[in-house]
């Protein structure tokens, strides 16, 4: 599925504002991958305080971690030794979660450019923090092991048109007309992973950063941003609400 229609500013502001004052600021996080491989997080369930971070040469089925510390090089991370906010994966992410921590304390306000998302409860996830934020994401897959849900694997493929600029967030036009780069925040709303809906998706295009930031003061990328670079005060914005 591709997005390339836009939409006007319709969703109610007060939602938005809220979203935007979750976000977390990201820290760098070292993954385990290696040369080929992808990486695979999920809370372990002897252990619902870690997470296990693992390498993976080959595809794992959703929620088999049995087959996952079988097959890939995994370690343990404790919770309390994460970075909220710090993944920076320019390949493959797989997450699995059961409890909606993996969602608030580590995905929310990472880069992630390729996702596959997987709910591995069996009832549904109930998560305070709703919407969920992420940088430069260009393909989202979701599966969802909720009992009885009509939609277990869904894929959304998002701003085909551009590349991703070293993998930070930036997205760069491969139209000559548009910006040179574009900065691309995704909102994701994490009840589409209880299966009950098909995944939808619009985007629009925000004023310049300068502008965006007076409506959204609380945006964590300016002055000092986890992006490598703060944006140029006239960088364009492009936000993708996922629901």
């Amino acid at each position: 599925m591709f997005l390339n229609r836009a939409s006007s500013w319709h969703r109610p502001r007060a939602l938005l504002l809220w979203t935007l004052w979750v976000l977390l600021l990201p820290s760098t996080v070292t993954l385990t991958t290696g040369p080929g491989n992808s990486t695979l997080l999920f809370d372990s369930t002897d252990n619902s305080n870690s997470l296990r971070n693992c390498s993976c040469s080959a595809h794992i089925q959703d929620c088999d971690e049995a087959l996952a510390n079988l097959l890939c090089s995994c370690h343990t991370v404790v919770r309390s030794k994460l970075i909220p906010g710090g993944l920076r994966e320019q390949g493959g992410l797989t997450v699995w979660l059961r409890e909606p921590w993996v969602l608030t304390e580590l995905l929310n306000g990472s880069v992630v450019l390729d996702l596959r998302l997987s709910f591995c409860g069996t009832g549904t996830l109930a998560i305070p923090n709703q919407y969920l934020a992420l940088f430069g994401l260009r393909r989202l897959r979701v599966y969802s092991a909720a009992q009885e849900a009509p939609h277990l694997e869904q894929v959304l493929t998002i701003s085909s048109r551009s590349r991703d600029m070293e993998g930070m967030g930036y997205l760069s036009s491969t139209d000559p007309a548009s910006p040179s780069s574009v900065l691309h925040v995704s909102i994701l709303d994490v009840s589409v992973l209880n299966g009950l809906s098909s995944l939808k998706a619009y985007s629009v295009s925000a004023t310049p950063m300068s502008t965006l930031f007076q409506y959204f003061p609380h945006l964590p990328l300016h002055p000092s941003t986890a992006l490598d670079q703060p944006p140029e005060p006239q960088q364009d914005c492009l936000l993708t609400f996922i629901y």
